[in-house]
């Protein structure tokens, strides 16, 4: 697999989405404000959360050393989470207002003319319908989510940078 962008300092963007009122589609930025309590002031590590993405994202991931995107998934994950490297995309022809975290990366790619390596973390909902709060599923698949995000961002923290160590970390993950 290949690893992270080579930088002098870590740029770690965790970037949770969802919609908070579809009940478990709030699942991204939940595990994203638990990770940024945890890391809250942290240099180099950034962690926003949001209803989706958009494409102002970009400017922010141009120096990025690497990405973790955080989202629920409807499909029955074992474990509740997984992880899987994500690929930029160039058709743009598609985007209103809104991305997918495959266009935002080939937006960033395309302005910048550079991509950091990307990971999805999606974890299993299971209740979409209308209202607040996760689910007890959703929580527990949380949980897990964000075991391995700590060991993730741990990895690239103890050499200051994002190490082949994270990567490796994340590809046993993928």
């Amino acid at each position: 697999m290949k690893g992270f962008q080579n930088a002098e300092k870590l740029n770690l963007w965790i970037i949770g989405f969802g919609n908070s009122h579809r009940r478990d589609d709030g699942v991204g930025p939940k595990v994203a404000e638990e990770l940024k309590r945890r890391y809250d002031g942290v240099e180099g590590v950034n962690m926003v959360s949001l209803h989706q993405l958009g494409p102002e994202l970009a400017q922010d991931l141009r120096e990025a050393t690497g990405v973790v995107f955080i989202d629920a998934d409807r499909g029955h994950l074992r474990s509740g989470c997984s992880w899987s490297k994500v690929r930029p995309v160039s058709d743009m022809r598609r985007i209103v207002h809104s991305l997918t975290a495959n266009s935002l990366l080939g937006l960033t790619q395309l302005i910048y003319n550079r991509c950091p390596p990307a990971w999805m973390v999606s974890v299993q909902g299971s209740d979409f319908g209308f209202g607040e709060g996760l689910s007890q599923a959703a929580e527990d698949s949380a949980k897990r989510a964000i075991g391995e995000i700590v060991r993730f961002i741990n990895c690239g923290l103890k050499a200051e940078r994002m190490t082949k160590e994270a990567s490796d970390y994340a590809g046993k993950l993928c």
